[in-house]
């Protein structure tokens, strides 16, 4: 009878290190960094690091893929991963306090869906609750003043229309439009309304009417 070994919490820990320096390795291959690359890392594992503090949950480990067809940012269960182009982009702090939104969500768990379609709903739900964690987390692990970080999320998302507009068949990768993601973060916060309201995509005011099409 072939004996059982019973994995102690150190060595499982151990396991999942080695594992995900692994992936880790798989991801960015002999690819180096740059220093300014190297820099923004160093600022995106330290805001990982505050928002675990300060929400309480264990630390996640940040991944960098050099993939240019990688998403620009994403997160799984343990680890969340943006690519070299978002470590210098404008748009880097709203990525990655979206990611960390998943994290702070704890949107590893599995879908309550049964259907396609509820799975759909699920997820779509999912990215618009992470778009308003992410300006909790900028507020809260970032410094940053509640319009400075709905500014943030919603220059990112506008870019993100302004791509789609041009290239139409971009693949949205599960979300709604980036124009409804817009609509629901900016409803979500509406101390803000005296600058938002004039935004593209900005819903309209409790009692108004939809506007001319």
């Amino acid at each position: 009878m072939t004996p059982t070994h019973r994995r102690t919490p150190g060595l499982a820990r151990a396991i999942a290190r080695a594992s995900l320096a692994l992936l880790a390795l798989v991801l960015t291959g002999c690819a180096t960094l740059t220093p300014a690359q190297e820099q923004s890392v160093a600022e995106v594992r330290a805001m990982a690091d505050r928002t675990a503090r300060l929400y309480g949950l264990p630390p996640i480990h940040l991944l960098v893929s050099h993939n240019p067809q990688d998403p620009p940012g994403s997160f799984r269960r343990g680890y969340f991963t943006v690519s070299t182009l978002t470590l210098t982009s404008s748009f880097r702090d709203a990525i990655v306090a979206h990611e960390l939104g998943h994290y702070v969500l704890r949107h590893d768990t599995p879908f309550a869906g049964a259907s396609s379609a509820e799975i759909e709903r699920d997820y779509q739900q999912r990215e618009l609750d992470a778009n308003a964690k992410g300006v909790e987390i900028l507020i809260r692990a970032g410094g940053f003043s509640e319009a400075r970080a709905l500014r943030t999320m919603w220059e990112y998302l506008s870019g993100v229309q302004w791509a789609l507009e041009r290239y139409p068949r971009m693949n949205l990768r599960g979300h709604k439009t980036p124009c409804e993601e817009i609509a629901d973060l900016l409803v979500r916060f509406p101390r803000q309304r005296g600058w938002t309201a004039a935004l593209e995509c900005a819903p309209p005011a409790v009692g108004e009417g939809p506007g001319p099409t």
